[in-house]
C-alpha cells in the first residue's frame, strides 16, 4: 500500500463529490487535520474507516487500499492491510498508554497531596516551624447559644502550636501615639504536653460607663474571666475589630487578636452639661502587629497572643 496514492485518490474523489474536508472529516468522525494528512499521504486512514471513507466518496476498500480505481480484492492487498493493522492499532495503544500513564499521575499526586495534608493536620510526624492563628467561622447554631448566654461579640480560632512552644499569654495593653502605656495581663500558663492544634475563643464586653473592660478567654484548655478597669478614654465609646485572616505569632511580639480604637482626645470649649460627640478611626490593627501606628491624640486597646 502506498500512502501518497491513496492520498491522491483521497483527493480526488473528495472534489469529485463536491466536499470539504471539514465536511469529510465530520461525516467520518475524526478531524480535519487528520483528513489533510491522508490527502498529503502523511497518514494512512485507520482500517476501521475505509469502508465508511469509501461509501462517502464513492470508492471500495480495494481501490482505497491500492490508491487506484478500478482496483479489482486481491492476496497482497489483504496482506497489506493485515500488517497495517498492528502498526495502527500500536499507535492507538501507545496514546492510551500515554493517557493512561497521565490519569495514573494525577491520582498519585492527588494521593500524595491528600497524605501530607493528613499527616501534617491529624498527626505530628511532621514538623511544625511557626506557631499560627486562624478565624474558625461559627455556625448558626453557635451564635444562637452565644448571644442566649449573654456573649455575642464571641470569637473561636485554631491555633498550631510550634515544636517546642510551651508558653502560653494573652495580655490587653493600652497605646497611645506616644507608645505602650498600661499592660493588663488576662491569662497565662506554661504546659509542655499539649496538642499542636487547639482553639481558643475570646469575647469582649465593655461597660464604658465605669471604664471598665470584661474579657473571656478560653485558651490551652482553661478559661479565664476577668474585668480590666480604670481603661483611659473607654467611657466616650469605642470601635472593635478582630483578627479575620490566619497569621503567624510571632515568637518575640505574638499576634494581636482584637484592636479596639477608642475616642479621640480633644481639645474644646465644651459647657458643662452640653451633650459630648466623641470621635474615633476605625480599628485596623490586627495580626502581626508589634506597635500600632496611632495620629497625637488616639488611643487603642490591644488584645495580644503570645506563644513561646
Amino acid at each position: 500500500m502506498d500512502a501518497q496514492k491513496t492520498g491522491r485518490l483521497i483527493a480526488e474523489a473528495r472534489k469529485e463529490q463536491g466536499i470539504t474536508q471539514k465536511e469529510l472529516s465530520q461525516a467520518l468522525h475524526v478531524s480535519a487535520q487528520a483528513v489533510s494528512k491522508w490527502e498529503r499521504g502523511l497518514n494512512f486512514p485507520d482500517l476501521s474507516l475505509l469502508e465508511p471513507l469509501g461509501d462517502c466518496l464513492g470508492l471500495t476498500v480495494s481501490e482505497l487500499l491500492s490508491g487506484q480505481r478500478g482496483e479489482e480484492p486481491k492476496e497482497e492487498l489483504l496482506r497489506d492491510s493485515l500488517r497495517l493493522a498492528p502498526a495502527q492499532m500500536g499507535r492507538r495503544l501507545k496514546r492510551w498508554q500515554v493517557l493512561a500513564l497521565s490519569c495514573l499521575g494525577v491520582l498519585l499526586a492527588l494521593a500524595l497531596g491528600a497524605g501530607y495534608w493528613y499527616v501534617k493536620y491529624h498527626t505530628q510526624l511532621l514538623p511544625q516551624p511557626v506557631t499560627t492563628i486562624a478565624p474558625l467561622e461559627r455556625s448558626e447554631g453557635d451564635q444562637l447559644a452565644f448571644q442566649a448566654a449573654g456573649l455575642p461579640s464571641v470569637y473561636l480560632y485554631e491555633l498550631t502550636v510550634a515544636d517546642g512552644a510551651e508558653h502560653y499569654q494573652v495580655q490587653m495593653e493600652y497605646w497611645t501615639s506616644e507608645g505602650l502605656m498600661r499592660t493588663w495581663p488576662v491569662g497565662k500558663c506554661r504546659a509542655a504536653d499539649l496538642p499542636r492544634w487547639q482553639q481558643m475563643a475570646f469575647s469582649l464586653a465593655a461597660q464604658t460607663e465605669k471604664s471598665v473592660m470584661h474579657v473571656g478567654v478560653n485558651l490551652a484548655g482553661l478559661g479565664v474571666q476577668i474585668d480590666l478597669e480604670e481603661i483611659p478614654n473607654l467611657e466616650r465609646g469605642y470601635g472593635m475589630n478582630a483578627l479575620r485572616e490566619a497569621c503567624e505569632v510571632d515568637p518575640e511580639f505574638g499576634a494581636v487578636l482584637a484592636c479596639c480604637s477608642l475616642a479621640m482626645e480633644e481639645d474644646s470649649d465644651q459647657n458643662e452639661g452640653e451633650d459630648y460627640s466623641a470621635s474615633f478611626r476605625g480599628p485596623e490593627w490586627t495580626g502581626a502587629v508589634e506597635a500600632p501606628d496611632l495620629y497625637e491624640g488616639e488611643s487603642c486597646l490591644l488584645l495580644r497572643l503570645k506563644v513561646w
